[in-house]
């Protein structure tokens, strides 16, 4: 046998292996980058529901403060002026179940003069992360006058 006829035996049996299959590093490589992916999606997937979930939260804390806060506009002065100092309001009258984990409800009334008043709501919550979270309502009323109320965010 010559040097081309072995190279070209040792040629053929390593192409032989390269047929049968991955070997140990490309399978180890493989299932390296295969784990960065998978944990990088469910991370994001994690994030995604802590975000929806403070939304979900969010929107439905407006809806409480704006059901608190019509209920208020209902009342005639004598009604709000009875209504003085730190408070709760109790928003399980109108909704029957609330999604908020750990909420409490604050109604802060000022007086600001003898025939005009300052009314702040308050819902405050955890998410998941037990962050705490809050939003909050004020109007202004004001006897035989007209009222408004606007929207902060905390």
């Amino acid at each position: 046998m010559n040097k081309i006829g072995l190279r070209q035996e040792r040629s053929n049996s390593h192409s032989a292996q390269n047929k049968k299959g991955f070997s140990l590093v490309e399978l180890m490589v493989g299932s390296t980058a295969l784990a960065l992916v998978l944990a990088g999606s469910f991370s994001g997937l994690g994030q995604a529901m802590l975000i929806e979930e403070n939304v979900h939260s969010s929107n439905f804390a407006s809806q409480l403060l704006q059901s608190e806060m019509d209920e208020i506009h209902l009342m005639n002065w004598t009604e709000v002026s009875n209504l003085s100092g730190k408070g709760t309001f109790n928003p399980e009258k109108t909704f029957s179940s609330i999604p908020l984990r750990s909420p409490s409800y604050t109604r802060i009334v000022s007086s600001l003069g003898s025939s005009q008043k300052q009314i702040r709501l308050q819902v405050a919550w955890t998410d998941l992360r037990g962050k705490s979270h809050s939003q909050d309502y004020v109007t202004f009323y004001t006897k035989d006058g007209l009222f408004d109320y606007s929207y902060r965010a905390l």
